[in-house]
Order: structure tokens, then C-alpha cells, then sequence
């Protein structure tokens, strides 16, 4: 079979520079890095933008004149910023120019046309350096100021002390610095180039001054001791005005453009610093704008700087009031980032290139096992793109496509887990030149291997593990997984694995994804059976734990943390505590609580597990019985079944716990002790950083067992048994959820429970017992008054007019019970009546109940007691407050009454019309309050009717006497008496009526 190594189309183990340094000068190695320079459509459309400002800018001067180009590490912002400065200023690399070079590599008109604008108009001198490694850099304390008069007095041949290349340039000023090399090379045998680099230097120089100019230096070291009175410095105004006036002497008619390395890392941890490149910022672009418009320069100098974050991101992170962002976006007008989207097109072009026979193979690889790929190559349970085409997979074969931005994101997360200082440049291995160690390093030689093998993580460990690139604390843990584990090599690919995996975020290191990772072959079938068994044994060795985002490795200070955890184990009592707590979780669940029975009322269960009360608020009582494993299933069941029958208004449902559920409760329990336990150590002080690190992951594990405990026990609840007077149902037949398996039990057991629930159950508002009360007659009620849907038929037509209507079904069956309790002498509470019927048999609400009561105290058929005060007539006000106020509702006490029949009624009421010629309702109360009128206003008139035939001594004083007194006797009558008096004697009273009537006229 073909090895991997035939199939590219350059050389594997040709040279490829691991890292591009800016100040790398060799003249091979630059036009290496120009010709292999991968350049994708964003960077192309960067390389466009650059060299259009360059040539608009020297039109039209202005003050930004910064390139800001970011990315991270192995982006290629390096290779971005030194190229630009070599073609911008032509240099000459192997008597080649780099414009032509970079041109035949890009082989882009615009660029073309671009450069050569530049290279015609703007004749530039590119000074070149990285700031992390410039041999100028003493401390870290330096200014940018310093750093960049340092590299362009180097650039210019200046020597690079301030005080030297003062004197020099003031002597090169006067034209006399040829004289003076010349002299110092006669005095000292030496030349000056040579000399300045040394400690004597100044001492030198000084006698060379003495005898050029006895007059202004009249002793041998009066130069020296001039210098050590006052050393030279340099301002950022100073530096531009500067670089300006030398670039005039030593490269007359260029322009300047500065190339500057590690800049972000440089300065991303000072303000100070970061305040300096903004003044230099400020003073080149004023400089360089002011003297473009006076014509004393042929374009501004240009200042490019890489970052690995962005420039907002470095503001954000010093978080100053000092530092104004939008002055800084302003000096540097040209923002470059360069994405890692880029990276996979890069690595594929300038490593992974394929021949056409390569192209070929890898076509009908795919072809044959496309499927395979998408299911044994694809992550789970990430924003990630980790799809596989047949374009991406030849270009990037033997790396799947996902992986070359997994390998970058492993080496960026391991940077910040080991701490390194940001500032700190690039011992870091990229992604390109990991891609030819994959292939040619003896540790993993892919190019030797059969096609179809794929790169695995613990390869690229391999790498990163020789590089020294990962922690001395991870590689200790793995390295030790071979004597812990003799013989299981895939524990030990699964160790390096999770080692890798946890620098990266967005990816749970779940046992399918590290099958993924560690999958070796195109035609290999699945390992996942294998890799959950290395796990296993993983964990048993304390050497990884599961946690929030998947597995991960043990620390010293976690396995110390482990020990003690594993030593502790629950007791019954425990195990039971936390069972119920966790029915109790998943039964308060509004999913599983809230339940409507045929949408007219809502049901609540109440709970007790394994003969506990966890949950009195429901009109359902659920117990739940716990078999402990299989085998006690059908005792458990029998049991449940018993109870069924005994406690008929009871739902009895049996569970079967498994292994799993069993070492759940003492995960759950560990974590619980061992957070309670140091969360108090914590509040006494007590905790090392690393307990306290551990205190946060065990929080996060006892969360996790919780919920997994959780759902757990919900699954062995919905594939329980419920029993229900004697009768099984099984789970699986009354839903596939659990909220659908108990709706579906109580859909068949409430109409069991609540034999007359739909005869009152109604959505009222709650307002309906009060109006009633109130009305003046009872046209226009709400629905629920009447016959029809929906309605109680509570009122009903009586001689044209509505009345009560005591005989309904829910009057009849509240007042039965009235009457049954007050035979036995019981004192009936409007709470009791609630209790009653809310209860099993009826689940009415409330406010139906007191409306049941108000329609029967209308119709004469109850009284009600309210604070010692008996109401019969519900026209005084007073009594509607048992009505409208739940607490005087359940307070007041209510008593049945014989009510008045509907001809009595009636025979009352025609007698009302005909004496007064006016209607009234045919219902008790309405009568008796216009009887009660009558007679009073019949009251007012007969008393002094009767005192006047008293002091005349008229004839009929006797009958006038009894016709008061009966009138009185109608005011003194309970309603129903005054009722029932008007329909026995309503024609007496009519005519005694007339007849006192005559006697008034006398």
C-alpha cells in the first residue's frame, strides 16, 4: 500500500522555518519565506489596503500613519508585517528585488500595480526589528521612544549610545565626522565603526576631540567629563524630528517605514508604555504630515506593529482612563487582523499539498468510506465546524479538517495554562511546521504509514512533548499512567488525549469525542467500546474524573481531595433524606405538577416515599414503594397492590432502583459532605488555593450528580407500576414522558376519586356570589346562572320572572348535607363545607361552593350566622360578607330552613300587585322587603288616623286599634313569616287597607 509521504507535492522533509522572524536577515531564508508565502483572499485584500494607503497617504498627508496587524500566535502576522516592509522598500535579496519576488508569488494585478507605484514614486528604507528580541532591549522597563531611536541609529549606522550618536551627528552636521574617523583610527589603531561598540569608547572619542578641537575641548577627557554630567536622551517629538532629518542625510529622498515585532506583547501590561507608542504615533504623523506639506519629504514614515489580540482588546485589558481609544484607533488607521480561519487553507498549500496521484488516492479514500468518516470522525456537542468534505479532506489529509483549528486552539490553550508572559515571544511550534514534524518526526513518521491513517491527538502530544511545550505537572501525570496501567496503551493515548483536550474550550471531553480524536485509520471502525473501558480503568486509578465539560486529569492536590471523598459513605437515614428530597424535586417540577382534568380543574399530587410524607399540598395522595433491585420488584408490587385496596382513595407506585442509581446516591452524598464539610473551613480562612479550586470543581460535581441523579430516578419513574384499587397500570402504556405518564394516571383516576366533579366544576372570576346578592332581579347573570353549556342551572323561570333554583343538582346536593348535619345536631362552618367538598367525591372550588350558598340564602333555604348575627333576607348588607372574604367564609356557620313553596310565593306576590298595584319578584326576601315598606309607610299613616278617632271618640276605633296592631305585627315578622302572612291574609289586609282609608276622608 502507498505511504502518506508519496502523496505531496513538495518534498515533506524539505526546510520550513518554524517560526518567520522579522529580523531575520539571511537573504536565502527571506526569499524562501517570499516565494512559499501563502497568501488567501483576506490577505491578499490586506496587502491591497496597505499599499493603496501608503500611495494615497503621500498625496494626502494626515496624522495616522500606523498598521496595527494582529492575530495569534502562528497567524502569520510576522510574516505579514516583514514582507510588507521588504517589498515596500525593494530590498535587494539574493540580487533579486522582494516586490518582484513577492509579485510572481501573489500573482495579483492590484498588488502589482500597487508596488510598483511605490517603488517608482516612494523610495523607502525599511527598519526592521522585533522588540521582545532587538539586541537594544536592555530591560523591560525601556520606552518605545528608546527602543526606536536605538534600531534606526543601527538602521543608519549611527552608533547606538545616545551620547556617541549625538556627537556623531553633530559632527556629521559641521562635516567634520570623516575627519574625526579618520584621526581616530590614526590615535588608536583601530576604527571607530569598531570602537563605538565598546565601554572605552567615550574615553576615546574624548582625546580624539582634544586633538581635533584644543580650543572647545582644551583637556583629553574634557568630552568624557561632559557626557557623564548629563547623558542624552530622546523624546517621542524628538525621535520623529529625528529619524526625519538622518533618514535626509544617509538615505537622502526615501521615505522611512518601520517594521516593529511583539509590540501588543510589549506593551500590554504598562499604561506607561502604552501612552509612550501613542505619543510616538502622534509625533510621527505630525511630523511627517507637516513636513510632506512643506515639501521637505516625499511621503510620512510609516509605523507597522503585530499583536497577537487587537488593539481594543489590549485598552480593555489596562483598563485605564489615560489611555483614550479612539485617539489611538486614529494613529493607527489601519487595523489588520488576521483570522485563524485562514490557517487550514495555509497549512494545506504550503505542507499538505497533494500530487495528482495523491489527489487521486485520497479521492476514492473518501469516496469509499465517506460514511465511515461522518460517524466514527465526528464531534458531538459543539459550535465547532466539524464537518468533512471531499475538497477539505485531500487538502488537509492526513489532519481532518476540524483538526488543524483544534491543534491551534491546544497550543494557544496550553500558553495560557502554563503562565508564559505575553510579552515572551516564540518558543511556541506552529501549526505549519507542526504539520511537516507529523509527517518526519521519528516520534510519529505519518509519511511512513499506509494511506488512510489519520493524525491522533496523542501524536500531536508526542510533538508538543518534545517541543517542552506542555506542563511539567501534566506530563508527570501522564507519563506515570504506563506504571500505574502496564500494558493498556490505550489508556495511555486516552491520558494524552484528555491532556490536550482540556486546554480547549467548546469541546466536552466526552468518551465519544476522545474516540474521535484518537481514531487512527479512514477504514478503522469505531474504538468507543475501548476508550469507555480505559476510562473505566482511568478513573479507578485516580488519574482522570469525569467533570463539568468531560474528563480530566488529577492533580496531586485532587487526588489527595479524592482519597478523602472515597472514604465516605452514607448511612440509610442519608440515602433515604437525600431520596426524598430528590421525589420531591422532581414531583414539584410545574411539568409534572401543573395538571388539569378536562381543562376544569387543576389537581396537585401530594407525595410520601416509602411511608414518609414529603409533600402535603395535593388532593392525590401518591406513595411510592422502592425496590431495591429486580429481584424485590414483585414483593414491592404486592405490597403496593394491598395498599391499593385498603386505601381506596390512595395511587400507590413501585420504582426499581438499579447499580447506577445506587452509587448516584453516594456520589451525591460525598460531594454534599465534602462541600459542607470545607465550605466552613472556607469561612474560617482555612483553605489553600488549591482546596479552594477543588471545593469549586466538587460544587460543580455535586450539581452534576444531582441532576444525573435526578434524571435517573425519573426514568425509573416513568417505567414504574402504579396501582389503584387493586388495579396495575404500567408506565410505559400511559405516556413516553414523565409528566405524560402521571397526567395520563390521574385522567383515569379522578373521575374514581371525584365522582361529581364536572356537576360544579366551572371557571368562575370569583365576583359571582356577591352580584348575585345585589342584583335587582336576576336578568343578565353570567352564563353559569343558567340551563345550557357551561351553566348550573341556579335560577329558574317562575310565572315570567327568575327565582332561585333550589331543586338544581348542586343546590339539592350542599343542601342535603345541611340538612343531614344539622339532624345531628352538628353546627356546619363554611369550612367545613369547603373541606367537604374540595375533598374526594366533589374537588369543587371555592367560589363555587359560596355561590351555591348565596342562590340557597336567596331562595329561603339556609341561614347564615356571622358574628353572632343570624341573616335570613340576603338584602342586608351585612350578610354578604361571609360571600366575599374567604376568612368570614370559612368563620360564618350555616343552618337549613324549611323554605316557602313557589305558590306561596306567588299567591304573596299577586296580592302585593293588587294592593299596591306594583310587581315584585316571586322569591322570599324581595317580598318580604316590600311588605316591610308597605307596612311602614301604612304605619305613618294610621297612627295619627288613630289618635285623632281616640280624641274624637269616632265610631270603628276598635277596628283602626287592630288594624295598627297588625301592621305593627307585619314589621316585627321574620321574612318568611311577613310572606307567608300576605299570602294567607293579603285580602283581609286589602280591605282593612280601604276601609281605614274611608275613615281618613270622614
Amino acid at each position: 500500500m502507498e505511504a502518506i509521504g508519496t502523496l505531496f507535492a513538495k518534498p515533506i522533509d524539505r526546510k520550513i522555518e518554524e517560526i518567520i522572524k522579522v529580523d531575520q536577515a539571511d537573504e536565502q531564508t527571506v526569499v524562501s519565506e517570499l516565494e512559499e508565502y501563502i497568501v488567501t483572499d483576506s490577505i491578499r485584500d490586506h496587502f491591497r489596503l496597505v499599499y493603496d494607503e501608503i500611495i494615497q497617504v503621500s498625496k494626502s498627508p494626515r496624522e495616522g500613519i500606523g498598521v496595527w496587524v494582529s492575530g495569534f500566535f502562528g497567524s502569520g502576522k510576522s510574516s505579514f508585517a516583514k514582507i510588507l516592509g521588504y517589498t515596500v522598500a525593494a530590498r535587494s535579496v539574493c540580487g533579486r528585488s522582494a516586490s518582484e519576488i513577492f509579485k510572481q508569488t501573489v500573482k495579483d494585478a492590484r498588488i502589482s500595480g500597487l508596488l510598483d507605484v511605490i517603488n517608482r514614486t516612494l523610495p523607502t528604507h525599511a527598519v526592521i526589528f522585533d522588540v521582545s528580541m532587538d539586541r537594544g532591549v536592555r530591560t523591560a522597563s525601556e520606552r518605545i521612544t528608546e527602543i526606536m531611536y536605538k534600531a534606526l541609529l543601527r538602521e543608519l549606522d549611527y552608533a547606538e549610545d545616545f551620547d556617541l550618536a549625538e556627537l556623531e551627528i553633530t559632527l556629521e552636521g559641521d562635516g567634520r565626522l570623516a575627519e574625526f574617523c579618520a584621526r581616530f583610527e590614526d590615535m588608536h589603531g583601530k576604527p571607530w565603526n569598531t570602537r563605538r561598540k565598546l565601554g572605552l569608547a567615550v574615553n576615546e572619542a574624548s582625546a580624539v576631540l582634544h586633538a581635533l578641537d584644543s580650543t572647545t575641548y582644551p583637556e583629553g577627557d574634557s568630552y568624557a567629563k561632559s557626557v557623564g554630567s548629563g547623558r542624552a536622551d530622546i523624546s517621542p517629538n524628538k525621535l520623529a524630528e529625528t529619524a526625519f532629518e538622518l533618514a535626509e542625510r544617509r538615505q537622502a529622498g526615501k521615505a522611512l517605514i518601520f517594521i516593529i515585532d511583539e509590540v501588543g506583547q510589549y506593551v500590554s501590561r504598562s499604561v506607561e508604555k502604552m501612552l509612550d507608542l501613542q505619543a510616538v504615533l502622534q509625533a510621527f504623523g505630525k511630523e511627517g504630515k507637516n513636513r510632506v506639506q512643506r515639501r521637505k519629504a516625499i511621503a510620512p514614515f510609516w509605523i507597522v506593529v503585530t499583536s497577537q489580540e487587537k488593539l481594543n482588546e489590549i485598552v480593555d485589558a489596562l483598563d485605564s482612563k489615560k489611555i483614550e481609544l479612539a485617539r489611538l484607533q486614529d494613529r493607527f488607521r489601519i487595523p489588520i487582523d488576521l483570522k485563524q480561519a485562514d490557517i487550514p487553507e495555509i497549512t494545506g498549500k504550503r505542507v499538505l499539498e497533494k500530487n495528482d496521484k495523491g489527489q487521486g488516492l485520497l479521492e476514492a479514500l473518501y469516496d469509499a468510506n465517506e460514511g465511515r468518516l461522518k460517524t466514527f470522525c465526528t464531534l458531538e456537542r459543539t459550535s465547532r465546524d466539524v464537518s468533512i468534505n471531499q475538497k477539505d479532506f485531500i487538502n488537509l489529509y492526513p489532519y481532518l479538517p476540524y483538526q488543524i483549528d483544534l491543534s491551534i486552539d491546544i497550543v494557544a490553550g496550553l500558553r495560557l495554562k502554563r503562565g508564559a508572559h505575553r510579552h515572551i515571544g516564540g518558543s511556541n511550534r506552529t501549526i505549519i511546521k507542526q504539520a511537516q514534524e507529523m509527517m518526519i518526526n521519528p516520534s510519529t513518521m505519518l509519511a511512513d504509514s499506509p494511506v488512510g491513517t489519520l493524525v491522533t491527538l496523542d501524536k500531536v502530544y508526542e510533538l508538543l512533548y518534545l517541543g517542552n511545550l506542555l506542563p511539567s505537572e501534566t506530563t508527570r501525570e501522564v507519563d506515570g499512567v504506563p506504571k500505574l496501567l502496564p500494558a493498556n496503551e490505550i489508556a495511555f493515548k486516552v491520558a494524552k488525549a484528555i491532556a490536550l483536550l482540556e486546554s480547549v474550550k467548546d469541546l466536552p471531553r466526552t468518551a465519544h469525542n476522545i474516540s474521535v480524536v484518537l481514531h487512527s485509520s479512514v477504514e478503522s471502525g469505531s474504538i468507543k467500546k475501548d476508550v469507555e473501558e480505559a476510562l473505566k480503568a482511568l478513573e479507578q486509578a485516580q488519574v482522570i474524573r469525569d467533570s463539568e465539560e468531560g474528563y480530566k486529569l488529577l492533580t496531586v492536590q485532587e487526588k489527595k481531595w479524592d482519597t478523602t471523598r472515597n472514604g465516605l459513605e452514607p448511612k440509610p437515614a442519608d440515602r433515604n433524606r437525600i431520596m426524598r428530597e430528590v421525589f420531591r424535586e422532581i414531583f414539584t417540577d410545574p411539568r409534572v405538577k401543573s395538571y388539569r382534568f378536562k381543562n376544569l380543574r387543576a389537581f396537585k399530587m401530594s407525595l410520601c416515599v416509602e411511608g414518609e410524607t414529603v409533600d402535603t399540598d395535593g388532593q392525590v395522595l401518591l406513595n411510592i414503594f422502592v425496590a431495591d433491585d429486580p429481584e424485590d420488584k414483585t414483593s414491592s408490587s404486592e405490597e403496593a397492590r394491598g395498599n391499593s385496596v385498603s386505601k381506596q382513595d390512595e395511587i400507590f407506585w413501585v420504582v426499581t432502583f438499579n447499580e447506577e442509581i445506587h452509587q448516584l446516591f453516594h456520589e451525591l452524598f460525598r460531594s454534599r459532605e465534602m462541600v459542607s464539610t470545607h465550605e466552613r473551613l472556607a469561612a474560617q480562612g482555612k483553605l489553600t488555593p488549591e482546596e479552594t479550586s477543588c471545593l469549586a470543581e466538587e460544587k460543580v460535581r455535586r450539581d452534576r450528580n444531582q441532576r444525573l441523579l435526578r434524571s435517573k430516578l425519573g426514568e425509573v419513574l416513568q417505567s414504574g407500576s402504579g396501582f389503584f384499587r387493586g388495579v396495575e397500570r404500567d408506565g410505559s402504556s400511559l405516556g413516553q414522558a414523565l409528566p405524560e405518564v402521571f397526567h395520563k394516571l390521574l385522567d383515569l383516576v379522578i373521575p374514581d376519586l371525584y365522582q361529581k366533579l364536572e356537576m360544579g366544576i366551572r371557571p368562575l372570576k370569583g365576583n359571582e356570589s356577591e352580584k348575585f346578592l345585589t342584583a335587582a332581579n336576576l336578568n343578565g347573570l353570567s352564563p353559569v346562572f343558567y340551563d345550557g353549556e357551561g351553566g348550573l342551572s341556579l335560577v329558574t323561570k317562575q310565572a315570567g320572572k327568575f327565582v332561585p333554583n333550589l331543586s338544581s343538582d348542586i343546590c339539592k346536593e350542599v343542601l342535603a348535607y345541611l340538612v343531614r348535619e344539622h339532624k345531628y345536631g352538628n353546627k356546619v362552618t363554611g369550612k367545613m363545607i369547603e373541606t367537604l367538598f374540595q375533598g374526594p367525591g366533589y374537588g369543587w372550588d371555592r367560589d363555587v361552593i359560596q355561590l351555591v350558598l348565596a342562590v340557597l340564602l336567596r331562595g329561603g333555604a339556609v341561614e347564615v350566622t356571622h358574628q353572632g348575627r343570624k341573616y335570613r333576607n340576603h338584602n342586608d348588607p351585612a350578610c354578604r360578607v361571609p360571600f366575599t372574604k374567604v376568612p368570614a367564609f370559612r368563620a360564618a356557620s350555616f343552618a337549613p330552613r324549611e323554605p316557602i313553596d313557589l305558590r306561596t310565593l306567588a299567591d304573596a306576590a299577586r296580592h302585593y300587585e293588587e294592593i299596591t298595584g306594583k310587581e315584585v319578584d316571586i322569591e322570599e326576601g324581595a317580598i318580604a322587603v316590600a311588605v316591610k315598606k308597605l307596612a311602614s309607610e301604612d304605619r305613618e299613616l294610621l297612627l295619627p288616623l288613630l289618635a285623632r278617632m281616640k280624641v274624637l271618640e269616632l265610631p270603628g276605633l276598635q277596628f283602626m286599634e287592630d288594624h295598627v296592631q297588625a301592621v305593627e305585627g307585619v314589621l316585627e315578622m321574620p321574612p318568611d313569616d311577613c310572606v307567608k302572612t300576605l299570602a294567607g291574609e293579603g285580602t283581609s289586609y286589602k280591605e282593612a287597607r280601604t276601609r281605614a282609608a274611608r275613615l281618613d276622608e270622614v
